[in-house]
């Protein structure tokens, strides 16, 4: 699977009470549409702001973390049935200098939030990329339509 780096733009307010991720690949703007507590947390981390108790981003980073599991990609890697979908590498050591390898699958919005979290560049598929249309032009300025989102 051919990967292409992306980046988290921006987050906007869409119709009504919707909200879009706006990720940028180095030749095209598309959207991923997502929940209000999903938006939330990625602004919260897009911000670096911290909340007072662990939420379930954190717990997940956390157990990475307290297991010595190295998340090796985080990548946005097919769409289907109109939804995007992602999926974490991750890879331990185990005893006798054995690794484990394993493929866990997620929702797009919480592998954005899991690579924020762990400070760690987000990948998409090339065949993703082919499907989604560019946005770029469609786009509000950066001061307009930047979502308001009070806690």
């Amino acid at each position: 699977m051919e990967l292409v780096q992306i980046e988290i733009e921006r987050v906007i307010a869409t119709t009504g009470n919707d909200f879009a991720v706006v990720l940028k690949a180095p030749d095209k703007r598309f959207l991923i549409f997502v929940g209000r507590p999903e938006i939330m947390a990625l602004y919260r981390e897009l911000q670096g702001m911290e909340s007072q108790r662990p939420m379930p981003h954190d717990v997940v980073a956390n157990l990475l973390r307290a297991f010595d599991i190295e998340v090796r990609g985080v990548v946005i890697s097919s769409i289907v049935d109109n939804v995007f979908c992602a999926t974490l590498l991750l890879r331990q050591d185990q005893p006798g200098g054995e690794r484990q390898e394993v493929r866990l699958d997620l929702r797009a919005s919480d592998a954005m939030i899991v690579a924020l979290k762990m400070k760690l560049p987000l990948h998409c598929a090339a065949e993703v990329l082919a499907e989604v249309r560019d946005v770029s032009a469609d786009l509000p300025a950066e001061d307009e339509g930047q979502a308001e989102l009070g806690d």
